[in-house]
Order: C-alpha cells, then structure tokens, then sequence
C-alpha cells in the first residue's frame, strides 16, 4: 500500500503584486507595498481574496 506523503503544498504565485505567505496558522494576503490586505485561516481564502482584488 503506498504512503501518504505529508507535504505542503506549494503557495500560489502572486498575482497583480499581492502576495500570499504563511503567518503562524493563518494565511496573510500582503499588497505591492507590503502592506497587509488580511488575514485569512484557509489558504484557498487567500487565494480567493488575491483572486478578486486582480480581477
């Protein structure tokens, strides 16, 4: 029976100059300044707030 491999999945590519990184156990959408956007607790979150704000 194969292992299931515990990895992190990689962290989308910015779009537009916003950013997405780990803080502690949430997920912070940073702008082009490097300002915090928000704070989301799903990773998928982020990339929906990065998502819309490109759009």
């Amino acid at each position: 029976m194969p292992r299931k491999q515990n990895r992190q999945a990689p962290v989308p590519q910015p779009q537009h100059g916003y950013t997405i990184r780990k803080k502690d156990r949430n997920w912070a959408v940073i702008d082009p300044q490097g300002q915090l956007v928000c704070l989301t607790v799903h990773k998928r979150g982020a990339v929906e707030v990065v998502r819309r704000l490109a759009a």
